[in-house]
């Protein structure tokens, strides 16, 4: 067994497993391949060593990145537990935080934005190594989510190194709904984006299809209108600027947002399909929307399952 595991995960696997079956294996679908395959868990939505820094000199770091951000995932389950317990609609303010927070890892995190943000370093500098760049794309992730973080609750330190963009739109009071969905017989579907916008507030940009921004194109933290964020097969999250949302949307609506927020996977429980018949009806649906409209802002991700 290696010194420190390989397997890095961008969706946490305590997520993960809410949406697998009592084997606690998963049926993949992947996008611009149309693969189809049965996995467990511990093999879904992870790359190997995509969390390890590389600095000069020195020995790979493979562990550093991947303690904080567990330490990260670690108060969120205990606070998505938590609330599966519970039956409310309205989503506790003491839920909220540590959700928060995840989700901001999750939005730095992402494979895709870091394939975007990998291919403009490269358009720039192209004697930097894959390595080099990843360890650049990381350290964006300590400084703006790890280490506001570790200092969230400490007054001492000066504002601006407690705060988080993302973490500051979720949490602004009145401004943001949260809300829980809880489909009495499950049927939610998990994606590689667990942070699924749609709609926008505000003026529309310009040359926009309108249905794109269900897709989660050209939405982000200040103009989307809604996020709706899966966090098993029978509970979801609804955060929205308006209000009605929490009362308008379904299992159908919430998996549609999933899919088409997605860039790499759709996953589900192997039985999901037979206990849920309309619902599979819709995914097949979605998913071939998705592979039609997705290679217009997927710039080459995914061809080959990632």
């Amino acid at each position: 067994m290696p010194a420190h595991p390989k397997k890095h995960h961008f969706v946490p696997q305590f997520i993960l497993e809410r949406f697998a079956g009592p084997d606690g294996k998963l049926v993949v679908h992947q996008y611009m391949n149309e693969r189809q395959f049965t996995s467990a868990v511990v093999n879904v939505g992870h790359r190997n060593y995509g969390h390890s820094l590389y600095w000069p000199n020195r020995e790979p770091d493979h562990s550093s990145m991947e303690a904080a951000m567990a330490s990260i995932e670690e108060e969120a389950a205990a606070a998505v537990k938590e609330l599966a317990r519970g039956r409310q609609r309205e989503v506790p303010h003491d839920i909220r935080r540590p959700v928060a927070w995840l989700l901001a890892l999750q939005y730095q995190r992402s494979r895709f934005l870091m394939h975007l943000l990998s291919e403009r370093v490269r358009s720039k500098d192209s004697d930097l190594s894959a390595n080099e760049i990843q360890t650049g794309l990381l350290t964006l992730i300590l400084a703006y989510v790890i280490h506001p973080w570790c200092l969230r609750d400490d007054d001492d330190a000066p504002f601006k190194d407690r705060w988080n963009s993302l973490v500051a739109v979720l949490l602004a009071g009145a401004d943001v709904h949260w809300s829980c969905y809880r489909p009495r017989n499950g049927g939610l579907l998990v994606g590689d984006n667990l942070l699924c916008f749609s709609g926008i507030v505000g003026e529309p940009p310009p040359h926009i299809p309108p249905k794109l921004f269900d897709h989660g194109v050209q939405v982000g933290l200040h103009n989307f209108r809604r996020a709706t964020v899966p966090l098993g097969d029978d509970l979801a999250l609804i955060i929205s600027r308006d209000a009605g949302d929490c009362v308008q949307l379904d299992a159908a609506a919430i998996n549609r947002f999933t899919v088409f927020n997605s860039r790499e996977f759709i996953a589900h429980a192997p039985n999901w399909p037979d206990r849920h018949p309309d619902l599979a009806h819709d995914l097949q649906t979605s998913l071939r929307t998705q592979r039609l409209v997705a290679p217009a802002f997927l710039q080459n991700y995914g061809s080959n399952g990632r």
